[in-house]
């Protein structure tokens, strides 16, 4: 462990929040981006767009998506043996900014556009796998559960950005740099003004990074992983070429098990963007007091639950641990998972309140998602910022970017997985995914309990900063 960061009087050091800032303003901007991208592919020069037919676009974005699915891996091993966290963050913040800007710049331009997108997804193969890792790097391995509790909070940025990205993108694309007619309808959306705002966003975070690195992360994450040296007994040596210890394997099996009930988990969760949205539109009273309530906000009702309980949750960590009570890593994911499974269960039993009728002429009342929601987000701060502290932990401090690497790499596989499931909606219904998706979770939170025993003593947390 690195001790350049000085410790605050508060409970985290100043470095979690450049962390925060740094993964804040990414999601943020990315949200912002990703709301109308498919919209900005697809409308024709004059309104705005690049005029791409649907298939050119949906094979644009299909190519996108692998290569940013692929590239973080290659992106976390260049950095933990050559680049070090620090530099390989302020260079994906520069090069993010200069490939919005090529989106401002050059558009209605094509083969430019197509430049800046392949800037872009080099680039993000170097930022969120390295904003994980540093948060993990900023505490010894003995801190565990303030390990955990910065995890929470860190959640919390992504959250926060993602909540009002959509808003502040949208707001700009369609309304104030638009072009309207006098009837008030859009004929040209301001797509290329919102890139702009995001190049300029990705520079002011470049910037806060360059003056404030020096000062709050200090000697953390400045050199390779890979590469740093270690003191023991007043001498030093050279880590790269290390072999993995038979702790250290038996460790990576815990992480590959995890990582699987993982998958499973976010492949349930993601539903909630596809199927349940789907369902919320056509059988849920989506009217409050005559207003007609946008089903996308039940995703923004998520986001703010996220952004108000992740530093309570937090809170508890810290308290619980003081009491040397906090609960294993294990306990805490299968619960996570079964009260997320949970969840379906209740959007389940406001869809049998239907009846059976489903010509849309009966509506389930919103409360029943209104609490699902709230009960999916309790699950969800308990397996997800917890998962990704577990894989910082358990990690060879050599491999750090490249372990949150392979816990976002869950995110690529669980979004293949949950098109299946969308495709197959129709053919089996509602009812049938619903009790899926939630014995799915519930399962594997039984699994959680099951071998908890053995993936604990696989894992060997306690021993964590003793070896």
């Amino acid at each position: 462990m690195e001790e350049a960061v000085k410790k605050e009087k508060f409970h985290h050091p100043k470095g979690l929040w450049l962390a925060c800032i740094g993964m804040c303003g990414s999601s943020y901007l990315k949200y912002a981006v990703s709301g109308f991208l498919i919209f900005f592919y697809t409308y024709s020069v004059a309104m705005g767009g690049l005029g791409l037919s649907k298939e050119q676009a949906g094979l644009l974005i299909s190519v996108a998506t692998t290569a940013g699915s692929v590239l973080p891996l290659l992106g976390s091993v260049i950095t933990d043996r050559f680049l070090g966290i620090q530099k390989s963050l302020l260079m994906a913040f520069f090069m993010q900014g200069v490939a919005y800007m090529i989106f401002f710049l050059f558009t209605p331009n094509v083969p430019m556009v197509i430049v800046g997108i392949s800037i872009n997804v080099f680039s993000a193969a170097f930022m969120n796998n390295n904003l994980s890792a540093i948060v993990g790097m900023l505490y010894s391995k003995k801190e565990h559960t303030r390990k955990d509790a910065a995890y929470g909070i860190f959640y919390m940025a992504v959250n926060i950005g993602s909540f009002f990205g959509p808003i502040f993108g949208g707001m700009l694309t369609d309304h104030w740099m638009a072009i309207k007619d006098e009837a008030g309808n859009v004929i040209s959306y301001g797509y290329k003004y919102a890139y702009l705002m995001v190049s300029i966003g990705m520079f002011l975070v470049f910037l806060i990074y360059l003056f404030l690195i020096p000062k709050w992360l200090g000697e953390v994450g400045k050199y390779p992983a890979g590469k740093q040296k270690k003191e023991e007994d007043g001498t030093t040596k050279t880590v790269s070429n290390e072999k993995l210890t038979a702790v250290d394997k038996k460790r990576i099996l815990g992480m590959f098990i995890i990582f699987i009930l993982v998958t499973v988990y976010w492949t349930c969760y993601f539903q909630t963007s596809y199927t349940i949205n789907t369902l919320a539109m056509d059988y849920v009273n989506l009217k409050v007091a005559g207003f007609q309530v946008p089903v996308v906000w039940l995703i923004s009702f998520n986001g703010i639950l996220c952004i108000i309980l992740a530093p309570l949750f937090g809170n508890l960590w810290m308290s619980l641990g003081q009491k040397k009570m906090d609960p294993p890593i294990s306990v805490k994911m299968a619960v996570g998972m079964a009260i997320t499974g949970l969840a379906f269960f209740i959007i389940l039993a406001g869809f049998n309140t239907l009846h059976g009728v489903l010509d849309k002429t009966v509506k389930m009342d919103l409360w029943y998602m209104l609490v699902a929601y709230t009960v999916l987000t309790i699950g969800e701060l308990l397996v997800s910022p917890v998962g990704m502290a577990l894989f910082n932990k358990l990690t060879p401090e050599r491999f750090s970017s490249l372990a949150m690497s392979s816990w976002y790499l869950t995110y690529t596989f669980s979004g293949i997985a949950s098109g299946y499931l969308v495709a197959v909606t129709d053919k089996w219904g509602y009812a049938k995914i619903l009790i899926i998706l939630g014995s799915s979770l519930l399962i594997c939170g039984a699994i959680l309990i099951v071998i908890k025993s053995f993936l604990e003593k696989l894992m060997a947390v306690d021993k964590l900063g003793e070896e």
